[in-house]
């Protein structure tokens, strides 16, 4: 599937280096002409992809055009046609990639009529936008808002006054009441004036048979998507960022917060109100004890708490001794 996703964002390229330039106040240091068309990581890259990089470190993939550093285009890669410089690499990309892409529900576009299939029971107040697909037997409750382009499968369930947008849902899912799901990611990076949004053109993409809490956001992703595994339930109150990605029949209890970017595999446990740092890796049937506040990964079947989160055994056996030492006993 090309990237982003068509169904929930317009396109209004392709740019050329001389345009991409002009939009991103950057200096075209190799190159000119081609056709920017898209816009990808680093590390993945790919044909018509803007890519930048600010260190010029780590992975960097084939791609149409690069923004690096003031100073630096000397040192792109051979094998990239178009190589710009900007003081800062990210806000002329992320300046390029708003103008390359539109969300098609931000900007209320008009499209063609949502299909309704003829089992599914849509509340007088719901709304539905152009373009949608609705499930055989779906429900939507009462004032729920459905976006432009959104994929329900067959038999899901949406509450009250959810919203879900830049989204595609499987079989047999449950979104909560108030739940939002596809909402813009919390990214931001340094302007002339102040925070600049980074455009996030990923979707959200639940599997079969998924529960979201009432009052739960799942953020879509930045440059790729958030994806929830089959049979996974996620409380209520509960903060899923952009880029995440959970495996299957995860459970994860109120009022947790998962940072962007973070990979959670298969059958993990959370209990409530747990903190996790962005970029975490949480390895298969991990359990995370409530309120615990993970800063580095943990392995397949770990089992860990407390703040920072250490080990179960080693956590337990601090919090006992803390409490000898506060009742006055060795």
């Amino acid at each position: 599937m090309a990237f982003p996703d068509s169904r929930f964002f317009a396109f209004r390229g392709p740019f050329t280096a001389e345009r991409a330039a002009e939009i991103g106040s950057a200096a075209i240091v190799r190159g000119a002409g081609g056709a920017i068309s898209t816009v990808a990581e680093a590390g993945k890259g790919g044909e018509g992809a803007l890519i930048f990089s600010e260190k010029l470190k780590g992975e960097i993939a084939a791609a149409e055009a690069i923004i690096v550093p003031e100073g630096r285009g000397g040192e792109a890669p051979e094998g990239i046609a178009i190589v710009l410089e900007a003081k800062s690499p990210k806000l002329a990309f992320s300046k390029i990639a708003a103008a390359l892409f539109a969300s098609r529900s931000e900007t209320a576009e008009e499209g063609d009529a949502p299909t309704i299939a003829r089992t599914a029971k849509v509340h007088e107040t719901a709304v539905i936008g152009p373009g949608a697909e609705i499930g055989e037997g779906v429900i939507i409750g009462p004032n729920a808002v459905i976006g432009h382009g959104v994929i329900l499968g067959e038999g899901t369930y949406v509450a009250a006054g959810a919203s879900i947008a830049h989204a595609e849902i499987g079989k047999n899912c449950r979104i909560l009441a108030g739940a939002v799901i596809g909402e813009a990611g919390f990214g931001y990076t340094a302007g002339e004036t102040g925070p600049v949004a980074v455009p996030q053109l990923g979707a959200v993409r639940l599997a079969d048979e998924v529960d979201i809490g009432a009052q739960t956001t799942v953020d879509r992703g930045a440059l790729g998507d958030t994806v929830i595994g089959a049979m996974s339930k996620i409380d209520n109150l509960c903060q899923i960022a952009h880029n995440c990605r959970l495996g299957r029949g995860v459970l994860v209890a109120s009022q947790t917060g998962i940072s962007g970017s973070c990979i959670i595999g298969d059958f993990v446990m959370m209990g409530g109100q747990v903190g996790m740092a962005d970029h975490l890796n949480i390895g298969d049937g991990a359990v995370i004890a409530a309120k615990s506040g993970l800063m580095k990964d943990v392995e397949p079947g770990g089992k860990v708490g407390g703040t920072p989160a250490k080990p179960m055994r080693q956590w337990m056996k601090e919090t006992a001794a803390l409490g000898r030492l506060a009742g006055g006993k060795k």
